[in-house]
């Protein structure tokens, strides 16, 4: 299989997930810290942090440590 496509199906899998694409949508918006996303979306920190952990290793978004907390961006 061509590695092209292999890539290509992996971000469409990250891409399939509701909570993902919620996730990338508040992102739009700005940087914003687990804290907030989690509240926004209602959900446990623990499935929010897999959630963006997901979207990291796909090169979706990036992160910034600020002392105990962790802020999220969608990549450029």
């Amino acid at each position: 299989m061509n590695s092209r496509y292999r890539d290509l199906a992996m971000l469409l899998k990250v891409l399939s997930h509701p909570t993902r694409l919620q996730i990338l949508d508040l992102l739009r918006n700005g940087e914003l810290c687990v804290c907030q996303i989690q509240a926004v979306l209602n959900k446990r920190q623990a499935y929010v942090s897999q959630q963006l952990m997901a979207l990291r290793e796909a090169g979706l978004v990036e992160t910034r440590k600020d002392g105990l907390q962790v802020f999220y961006r969608l990549s450029s």
